[in-house]
């Protein structure tokens, strides 16, 4: 017996106590009419018929409790995977997974909007008829969990009852999770229909959190972007410099492997690895002949004072290591602690490669820019000196392919790297290089 809606435990409680009064009653009956053997008779029959309503209660009961503990178990593993999660897609995905944990002799898929009328089904192979086609446009129109038998099931479809859980995202429809019934599966009951109307809300919610978080993040990156923008016009020469180096490190950093949090720590480091020659005196910055040793050591403090500026925002705290060391020589020598090898912290290392190799390739008040090619091989000669050998071999592998066989390419790479363009290699963007 399982439980309809609008009921509640205690009402199960309720009927187990008024049975087992019934029972008492019936007891203390049977007693005092013990006179006749027919009567009692009639009454011990009763008293059967009582037991086995009362068996029949606490297995409903059972039943029901065993359901609300597999339903707990879905909702935790659901939650215990969420760390791994960092796409709405995927969102959707993980709880298709772990309703099929569940429901072992159903078939289970998500099911996502594709233009106007069409539906792609991701999981177990469904029949993806018209008919289950139309049943998902119901759920999604209705804005709740529908099931129904399969129409003119015929031999061999191994699908009975559907159900269909619609994913909302706010007022935004993300798709639906499909739970089909294969010919030995039990008949859903209502607990499955409400553990699939939870787990299509929490999913929802999830997915609209998730797209809260990226729009915070991609308006927080715009404004950094137009700060560090800001800055860069501090020096004509230099303008684009912080953006062009934010999208090459990134991309060097989704080469090499690098999570998602690092990338987006390596991102934010980057960009914001020279905001400190905001402090750096105009007649220094914009001096087109060799520095004095006096004007060098001043320039040599934006690492730290871009540090002192990013220290302040605690959220950017793991990527304060770029802005202070990018600097730093893997031979040893440079500045502002002369740290070496892999005492660089890598995230350093990877923006110093992006940010010698835009320099080359930028006009400077004291030279022109160089073409990529000699760039890249002065990265080379700088290898195991200034860059760390392994990782700028990469940093060149990855020009060259994104390069190789078109002309155009190079400009591409430029233009879109100036740009407030997405990096490429991270759940912000997949689109390629250029």
């Amino acid at each position: 017996m399982t439980r309809e809606f609008g009921t509640s435990p205690t009402d199960s409680g309720a009927r187990e106590s008024s049975g087992v009064q019934r029972t008492l009653q019936e007891l203390r009956g049977c007693i005092a009419e013990l006179d006749t053997a027919p009567k009692l008779d009639a009454k011990l029959w009763s008293l059967s018929d009582l037991a086995e309503q009362m068996a029949s209660e606490h297995e409903g009961m059972a039943e029901e409790l065993l359901g609300l503990y597999e339903q707990l178990g879905v909702v935790f593993d659901v939650t215990r995977k969420l760390a791994t999660v960092d796409s709405e897609a995927e969102v959707l995905r993980l709880f298709t997974v772990s309703l099929r944990s569940s429901y072992s002799d159903c078939m289970v898929a998500a099911a996502y909007p594709h233009g106007p009328e069409g539906w792609v089904f991701e999981g177990d192979a469904v029949n993806a008829d018209d008919w289950l086609r139309r049943l998902i446009d119901r759920a999604r129109n209705e804005r709740a969990v529908t099931v129904e038998p399969r129409p003119h099931e015929t031999e061999g479809t191994g699908q009975r009852q559907v159900l269909v859980g619609p994913v909302f995202g706010g007022d935004v429809f993300m798709g639906a999770m499909v739970v089909a019934q294969k010919s030995s599966a039990s008949e859903f009951h209502v607990s499955d229909m409400m553990l699939l109307e939870a787990l299509s809300m929490f999913c929802g919610d999830l997915i609209r959190n998730h797209r809260l978080v990226s729009e915070l993040r991609q308006m927080s990156l715009a404004m950094v972007r137009s700060l560090v923008n800001a800055v860069d016009q501090k020096d004509p020469y230099t303008s684009g410099h912080s953006l062009r180096v934010g999208y090459y490190a990134t991309m060097l950093g989704a080469r090499i492997g690098l999570t998602e949090r690092d990338l987006q720590m390596l991102q934010w480091s980057a960009l914001l690895h020279d905001v400190g020659k905001i402090g750096i005196r105009d007649d220094v910055l914009k001096k087109e002949g060799k520095l004095t040793d006096e004007e060098f050591a001043h320039i040599k403090e934006h690492p730290v004072r871009s540090h002192q500026v990013v220290e302040k925002v605690p959220q950017l705290a793991d990527a304060l290591d770029g802005v202070l060391y990018h600097h730093e020589h893997y031979a040893g020598g440079g500045y502002p602690t002369g740290l070496k090898g892999k005492e660089i912290p890598l995230q350093a290392r990877v923006i110093q490669i992006a940010d010698i190799f835009d320099a080359l390739t930028s006009d400077r008040s004291y030279r022109k820019a160089f073409d990529w090619r000699r760039a890249l091989g002065i990265l080379e000669e700088e290898a195991g000196r200034v860059v760390d050998p392994e990782i700028v071999v990469e940093f060149i592998d990855m020009i060259k392919e994104i390069t190789e066989g078109d002309e155009g390419a190079w400009d591409r790479l430029v233009e879109r790297a100036s740009s407030l363009a997405q990096i490429p290699g991270s759940a912000q963007d997949t689109t390629k290089y250029a």
